[in-house]
């Protein structure tokens, strides 16, 4: 999380505020004091722009990244004619 945070360039106290969390929860977050729940989990990954799997470290293959790097530099009227092309090609 702390290298997230530090490319973010946020204080520890910032991105608290940004969530609406006290100051000091995410000290005993990146310390391993506390843990975040699920929902604190989603927040995290949001306000980061990372996944919850880069959050936790869980590593992607290089070719996942890549498409999820592209498909998130796409507007939103692009995003949706991907998910409709992807779709299309899943169904049977």
């Amino acid at each position: 999380m702390k290298k997230y945070r530090k490319r973010k360039n946020l204080s520890q106290c910032k991105l608290a505020k940004t969530l609406h969390y006290g100051c000091t929860a995410i000290a005993n977050y990146e310390s391993g004091r506390n843990e975040p729940s699920i929902d604190s989990l989603i927040k995290l990954a949001e306000a980061l722009d990372v996944t919850i799997d880069e959050l936790v470290g869980i590593k992607q293959k290089s070719d996942e990244l890549h498409l999820l790097s592209a498909f998130k530099k796409l507007d939103n009227r692009k995003k949706q004619t991907v998910l409709c092309l992807v779709d299309a090609l899943l169904s049977p």
